[in-house]
């Protein structure tokens, strides 16, 4: 039997277009909560995760089981084509859609994704209207892989918003170039012109773990995925990857971009020569490595813009997860669908430097965090100059082992072209 204060939520209609987001790294247990709070209040949930939206191949891209979702109706999900390349704006018209749509039926509106990039459209900074279409050679251009010219183009009409991304950033590059197009302005100008209010009255929850605590736990739960069908339907896109002669290439588009299929690619193509525990680490190295991103992300993008409405779960342990996030995720949703502010802290007392800005994770235009460096010493996949963005990056590649490597190889290779030259004196 529902509890009084249950029954008085579940008929509580959403005043003023609220809306409840659950950010957090991939594994820390986002669905999970979304499944609850949505019980809690009458909820449904819209799904902000890139790779979650292609149809079939649930275990591969983390779809929390239909078995396990009570019921809840869950939004943009599982409905685009393998090979349709997914972007921000069909993203935000159906994001927004269903959000009016929740809200006209009275419901609350739950947000969950591991692609926080996509939290962007919950902003008014969004560029909102498009002065003329692109032109024929505007689209060809922005769809050709052509990462270096783009971001070049970028560059030639807006130095300092092309400064912020890396060139094989091409979807952010090409879209503030696409804004470029369409609407005659500079992205930066239009951008520092905006203010960061959002749309909808909204709660953000950022569901934490220790990071050694939580690459244990993503480890585990890559070794769960393949034993349970996973490695089926990594098989399976391969296969369909081979029917249509697709490279490595395409590995930068649709459902192929999921962590798996480029990490057990080498061993599918030559299992006789390579061993199936080279795709299994390195798919386990790349889960952990996309976790520390989504961590730098929420600080870096997300909390400067939402502090004052950003409240941090954590699930380190997972013995006290009724304690430490489902029981404290409901007094706090409590407290803001009745419109009163809650009175927890933001944070644990344990995590409470999690939310500490730091000036140089900001991502303000007038942060010097967004300078490029080019490492000549060090190559990257297509053999050209590394690039790096940002001081605190350049620093650390600096003292990195695959620099100092290098530094190295270029000694000896000058050594020996003097030893070389030596011999050629000599005779």
């Amino acid at each position: 039997m529902l509890s009084p204060l249950k029954r008085a939520l579940r008929s509580f209609k959403m005043p003023h277009g609220k809306v409840i987001v659950i950010a957090g790294t991939t594994g820390v247990g986002k669905s999970l909560l979304s499944i609850q709070l949505a019980s809690h209040v009458n909820g449904e949930i819209i799904n902000s995760d890139s790779m979650q939206v292609y149809k079939d191949a649930p275990i591969i891209t983390n779809k929390h089981p239909v078995e396990e979702r009570e019921g809840i109706v869950h939004h943009i999900m599982n409905h685009v084509d393998w090979d349709e390349d997914y972007y921000l704006h069909r993203f935000e018209k159906e994001c927004l859609q269903a959000i009016e749509d929740i809200h006209a039926r009275g419901k609350t509106a739950i947000i969950v994704g591991g692609t926080h990039y996509y939290l962007q459209v919950l902003f008014k900074k969004r560029v909102e209207e498009k002065l003329r279409p692109l032109t024929e050679d505007e689209r060809k251009f922005l769809d050709s892989e052509q990462p270096e010219l783009i971001h070049a183009e970028l560059k030639k009409h807006d130095a300092v918003i092309a400064q912020k991304f890396h060139p094989n950033d091409t979807r952010r590059v090409r879209r503030m170039l696409e804004i470029f197009y369409t609407t005659g302005q500079k992205p930066s100008n239009i951008f520092a012109a905006q203010n960061n209010a959002l749309i909808y009255d909204t709660l953000f929850f950022w569901i934490y773990s220790n990071p050694d605590v939580l690459g244990a736990r993503l480890d585990a739960r890559v070794d769960t995925m393949l034993k349970s069908g996973g490695l089926e339907e990594i098989e399976h896109l391969y296969k369909i990857y081979q029917e249509k002669s697709y490279t490595p290439d395409q590995c930068q588009y649709g459902i192929w971009q999921v962590i798996g299929f480029k990490e057990f690619l080498p061993w599918l193509e030559n299992r006789d020569k390579i061993p199936y525990e080279h795709g299994l680490e390195r798919m386990k190295i790349r889960t952990r490595q996309y976790a520390k991103r989504q961590v730098k992300w929420i600080r870096k993008m997300l909390l400067p813009d939402v502090s004052e409405d950003l409240y941090l779960l954590d699930a380190t342990d997972l013995a006290k997860w009724d304690e430490n996030v489902r029981k404290r995720a409901f007094e706090i949703t409590n407290s803001f669908i009745t419109g009163k502010r809650s009175l927890e802290p933001y944070a644990p007392k344990r995590l409470q430097s999690q939310l500490k800005l730091n000036p140089e994770e900001t991502s303000s235009p007038k942060a010097t965090g967004w300078e490029q460096f080019s490492c000549m010493k060090c190559r990257d996949k297509n053999a050209k100059p590394l690039i790096l963005v940002g001081q605190k990056n350049w620093q650390i590649h600096l003292q990195s082992r695959r620099h100092r490597t290098a530094l190295k190889n270029e000694i000896k290779r000058k050594n020996f072209e003097k030893f070389k030259n030596s011999l050629n004196e000599c005779f």
